[in-house]
């Protein structure tokens, strides 16, 4: 309760807004929230009336309390298809912390931070002279020693005694912060009403506490609405939703042809793919939002592009690619959707249709991103009489030249193993490894016939028109010579009883309108090393 000094009404009106002046107020969308001229949020929560609201670290919305210092006030959440809101539990007692002049932080510029080592698990990156570094969750990268307390201290290259703020690294991320002054508690208020003590909002009867575990999005799905302005930004490009401005990420070539645009969060402008993937792993609630370009304007708020990282996407349909290989699939996809190599508008747009039509949700396909195994260069190799093609490491973190799959994850992988070199068995072999990674493949109605030497699979997705040839082997070696064929590979008498009946057909239906993928692959087993499936794309 607030103290005698400040009643029960004065502490109201300090953080609500009368309902008969909502007017006043710049209405977002059909929200149920609303901005002042301040830039201050107020959320309508019905009959408890208007209240001004803050978004906490949890991504929630909160009613803060200035009349008692080190309370939390209550949560909020979305009454669903109505443009209010609810209490979803009460506040919570957070700690009090001194006010600290923050020292200043000389970041590194961005091409030199391109040259450091991925991340470790503890977030710390290395130049050529073995030197650390951080990457700081409000953006930048900054040196880093450690002082003589054992902590890690913002530096710069010009110094030997860091003079930075003391850094921390964030739980359960590879980012880092600047370390929290150690918190003075409030003293407890179970002996009652005291000056640090919360007005009471009742709380409603079915509210409980059935949002503190529930997912982010679903609690608070308009997170958006607290990046809005009521001013237009003086640069780069924005919209106008209700009376406020949305920065967006740039549209980029697909300007006026795709019906959205993508909201940027004022705390991360999408760039490049690592910093990107790390957002989408580490905090997803960063990354833009859709908003329909309708009239008037609205937002598909509880939506986000990306559900998991970029990585995970591929892997998950692909489930017997490496992880390498996802990753390598993902950026080659990144990279390539926009017009530049930091992502647009038009980038995000032709990734999430990219990842429907690859999980088997439309049959609508972007141009050139069909199939990982479309977006794999024709293999390079020395030129001359005899074609060499050198083949990285299943586990290279090499860009896309080649895919490889991980045999060892298959429960078929022990039944072939030891006998490769017998008649059919690495056709069966890859033929399993394909079809759990989405693929269906031709195999012959005579077993057989995969016998027939040498050994090839024919096969395609459901729902895309490409159909892939792979010739198959196994090598020992760090590269492949790769022969033109004796006889072109149509003509081979005995294609049709290699493949099924409806193979053979798709495989001719295909060639008519140059839909067929030519691929080279099978077992690499360099000595030392675990086996992998690889393959390449040979013309």
């Amino acid at each position: 309760m607030p103290t005698a000094a400040i009643g029960i009404a004065d502490a109201t009106r300090m953080i609500s807004w009368p309902r008969e002046q909502v007017e006043q107020l710049l209405r977002i969308d059909n929200t149920g929230l609303f901005m002042d001229s301040q830039e201050h949020l107020y959320a309508d929560i019905g009959v408890e009336g208007i209240f001004r609201i803050e978004k906490n670290a949890n991504n929630e919305f909160q009613i803060p309390l200035p009349f008692a210092p080190g309370q939390a006030g209550p949560i909020l959440m979305k009454v669903p298809g109505q443009p209010q809101w609810r209490i979803a539990r009460p506040g919570q007692v957070d700690p009090v912390l001194p006010v600290a002049k923050p020292a200043n932080l000389e970041l590194i510029a961005p091409h030199l931070a391109d040259k450091l080592t991925r991340p470790d698990s503890n977030g710390i990156r290395f130049d050529k002279l073995k030197r650390t570094y951080v990457d700081l969750a409000d953006g930048g990268t900054v040196l880093i020693r450690k002082n003589t307390q054992g902590d890690y201290q913002a530096s710069s290259t010009s110094e030997s005694t860091p003079s930075g703020p003391v850094l921390e690294s964030i739980e359960g991320m590879t980012l880092w912060q600047r370390k929290s002054p150690v918190a003075e508690w409030p003293a407890s208020d179970q002996a009652g009403p005291g000056p640090n003590q919360r007005p009471r909002l009742e709380q409603d009867a079915d509210g409980g506490d059935d949002g503190i575990d529930a997912d982010v999005s679903r609690r608070n799905p308009y997170l958006w609405a607290s990046w809005g302005k009521t001013s237009q930004p003086v640069s780069g490009e924005s919209i106008q939703i209700g009376q406020l401005f949305y920065r967006i990420v740039p549209k980029g070539a697909l300007t006026g042809q795709v019906p959205l645009v993508f909201l940027q969060h004022p705390d991360f402008a999408p760039g490049r793919f690592e910093p990107f993937e790390r957002m989408l792993q580490e905090a997803p609630s960063l990354q833009p939002v859709i908003a329909l370009r309708s009239r008037p304007q609205v937002v598909s708020s509880s939506i986000r592009p990306f559900a998991k990282p970029l990585t995970h996407h591929v892997g998950d349909v692909f489930k017997r690619f490496t992880q390498n290989t996802s990753r390598a699939v993902a950026k080659r996809l990144f990279e390539a959707s926009g017009s530049l190599r930091d992502i647009d508008g038009t980038g995000l747009a032709r990734m999430m249709q990219t990842f429907r039509h690859w999980e088997g949700k439309t049959r609508v396909a972007v141009n050139k991103f069909g199939d990982p195994l479309d977006m794999l260069p024709v293999a390079a190799g020395s030129t001359g009489t005899r074609r060499i093609v050198p083949l990285h490491a299943a586990d290279s973190p090499m860009p896309l030249q080649q895919l490889n799959l991980k045999p060892e994850s298959s429960p078929v992988w022990h039944l072939y193993k030891d006998r490769l070199d017998e008649p059919g068995h690495l056709s069966l072999l890859v033929a399993t490894l394909l079809s759990e990674s989405s693929y269906t493949v031709f195999l012959p109605a005579n077993a057989e016939h995969l016998k027939i030497l040498p050994p090839m699979l024919l096969f395609k997705r459901n729902n895309h028109d490409k159909v892939y040839f792979l010739k198959l082997g196994y090598i020992d070696t760090d590269a492949i010579e790769i022969h033109p064929p004796s006889v072109p590979e149509l003509a081979d008498p005995m294609l049709h009883r290699r493949m099924s009946t409806e193979g053979h057909q798709a495989l001719l239906a295909a060639d008519v309108h140059g839909d067929v993928v030519w691929l080279i692959g099978g077992v690499q087993h360099l000595p030392g090393a675990d086996p992998s499936i690889f393959i390449i794309k040979e013309r």
